[in-house]
């Protein structure tokens, strides 16, 4: 009586393992530039450029993102990305920076704050051995204006 419990066991357990995939595949820590902007103009994600405020000035910021700068007092910027998200820490966030170096180290750090969708967008604004990156893939970008935080609602 056993064998065939087992057997049966068997032949289902690949038919489970399938029906989990799709969830857990919806999430991803890794995003590439056309992912993130079209995810973030979707409504899927927040997209939030974490750069300084010279860069944004020297290249702009990236149309469907939020211009929050990781140079600044932790408590402005956690309220500002409390803001961009409703305060929701389940909320899907992607963050950019030039190559993905900062974006990698600050997603870790939002993971510790209790953060649990947080993406990287590793290859950046300006490109890395991750891909070419935001500009040179000709996404949509902003032109930056001290005081503008939101994405452009267009591209939205």
């Amino acid at each position: 009586m056993r064998l065939p419990i087992l057997v049966l066991l068997v032949l289902l357990l690949p038919l489970v393992a399938r029906a989990e995939e799709p969830a857990a595949s919806q999430f991803r820590e890794v995003l590439s530039a056309a992912e993130a902007h079209k995810a973030s103009g979707d409504g899927r994600l927040v997209l939030i450029d974490i750069r300084s405020h010279d860069e944004w000035r020297e290249t702009g910021v990236p149309a469907t993102a939020w211009a929050i700068s990781m140079h600044q007092a932790q408590p402005a910027f956690l309220k500002a990305l409390a803001a961009a998200t409703n305060g929701n820490k389940a909320a899907p966030i992607a963050l950019i920076c030039a190559t993905g170096s900062r974006s990698a180290f600050l997603a870790g750090w939002l993971r510790r704050y209790g953060y649990t969708a947080v993406s990287e967008v590793a290859e950046g604004v300006e490109g890395s051995s991750k891909g070419i990156g935001w500009a040179r893939a000709a996404l949509p970008m902003r032109r930056w204006q001290p005081g503008a935080v939101t994405p452009v609602a267009a591209a939205r």
